[in-house]
């Protein structure tokens, strides 16, 4: 068990949080100052916030491994050396089963011996010594929190420097030795494969596939996977409502009857792992919330009207994630030509493939910067400012389109040779 703890909570003003917490001790002050300022404040996901508190928490808990305190060190004690910066980032990469293996034992007390009668009393056990590997964690989380907790000593370094240089007093050495820790922190970041730009993770569907579940998802369709008018109206919304604004599952799972405005197509996102939002909806994604409304939502029992959740089964019941993915495995099951793979979120990776051929169909006095068609998609998906995703899609884009204008180009060029040989 991980000697730390990341609770998230609701505030009273709406946004979620993340707190870390030392176990039977309450929250640690100086993670959490960071997490506010460096991320808060510039409206990080609390899903990020909860992976960067819990980088750190394993940091500390390196430290206090060795009997040290983590955060006094880097604010007023002996900072960390080269050694550490070693020392931390191997401790890091280990699974976090691993890593509470290695603090408890280098806690426990070494073993005395009283008296020995003979010399095999005290030799190693082999099997022990060899016992089980420790398990590296996966590279791609390794490196984030690697990453993560170099940002934070960076942060200290540049308050206790700040600190010292309001007190006049030297800081030449500290500079020297934090900025070089920093460094070989950030060396030691591995290289992974899920790292590159053509991620399969950022892979939708082919606009056919979205037009057969579309066909087939129509209420009343001789081919829709569902039986119930109840159920087919339903998950068809449901469809639409991720299709239309490439929505997250539990942001289309969280809407309520009141965040579907009618007159103007507006759907009102606002429960998001990332950002609140209000996006435009089709006439058509417009008209299956009107007519779910009137035929089926306005009969379900008053107590679930109440409640307001869209989304529930006959009884009025709010509908789980669970359910949300089992519509998914019967469309995949029942509807012809839909891969393996679609799920919820390839809807949201369609839409993106979907945004980057639109803005390619622009002519040239319509087509928005780069920087600025990113602003764009973030703000649509409910990105922050700072987030890296609406520029990997838009490079991702790019890559598939130079990778067709290259095979295109191929089939030209080997076209005229063949034509030769033939004649």
């Amino acid at each position: 068990m991980l000697e730390f703890q990341v609770r998230r909570f609701q505030t009273r003003s709406g946004p979620e949080v993340a707190v870390l917490l030392d176990r039977g001790k309450g929250p640690v002050f100086w993670p959490n100052v960071y997490i506010t300022s460096e991320y808060r404040k510039r409206q990080a996901s609390v899903n990020t916030c909860v992976r960067v508190l819990r980088s750190l928490g394993m940091a500390r808990m390196w430290a206090a491994s060795l009997g040290r305190d983590l955060d006094e060190d880097l604010r007023s004690g002996a900072f960390l050396s080269m050694n550490d910066a070693e020392a931390l980032a191997d401790f890091l990469s280990l699974s976090a089963a691993d890593q509470s293996v290695r603090a408890t034992t280098a806690r426990a007390p070494a073993q005395e011996h009283s008296k020995v009668v003979c010399l095999e009393d005290v030799r190693p056990n082999h099997r022990k010594l060899a016992g089980a590997k420790e398990k590296a964690a996966d590279p791609v989380e390794s490196a984030a929190r690697i990453r993560w907790t170099a940002s934070y000593v960076e942060w200290h370094l540049t308050h206790r420097l700040g600190d010292l240089d309001r007190r006049r007093q030297d800081t030449t050495d500290l500079s020297e030795l934090g900025k070089a820790v920093v460094a070989r922190l950030r060396q030691r970041v591995p290289r992974a494969e899920g790292t590159k730009d053509n991620d399969a993770s950022l892979e939708g569907v082919a606009p056919e596939v979205l037009g057969r579940i579309e066909e087939a998802l129509l209420p009343g369709a001789p081919g829709n996977p569902f039986k119930s008018s109840f159920v087919q109206a339903r998950n068809y919304l449901i469809w639409r409502l991720l299709l239309d604004p490439g929505a997250r599952r539990d942001e289309v799972r969280q809407a309520k009857a009141k965040h579907v405005e009618y007159p103007i197509r507006r759907f009102h996102i606002t429960v998001s792992k990332t950002r609140a939002r209000s996006v435009a909806i089709s006439a058509t994604t417009a008209e299956a919330f009107d007519c779910f409304m009137m035929q089926h939502w306005a009969m379900l029992p008053q107590a679930a009207r109440r409640r307001g959740y869209l989304f529930t089964d006959e009884s009025g019941r709010h509908l789980s994630l669970r359910a949300f993915n089992r519509i998914f495995e019967r469309i995949r099951e029942k509807v012809p030509g839909v891969p393996d793979f679609m799920a919820p979120h390839t809807v949201r990776r369609s839409w993106n493939d979907a945004y980057s051929a639109r803005i390619d169909a622009l002519p040239p006095e319509r087509r928005p910067s780069e920087k600025r068609e990113v602003e764009m998609r973030n703000r649509l998906q409910g990105w922050t400012e700072q987030s890296s995703m609406g520029a990997r899609y838009a490079k991702r884009h790019i890559q598939r389109a130079a990778d067709k204008l290259g095979e295109e180009l191929a089939d030209r060029l080997i076209a005229p040779n063949q034509e030769k040989k033939n004649s």
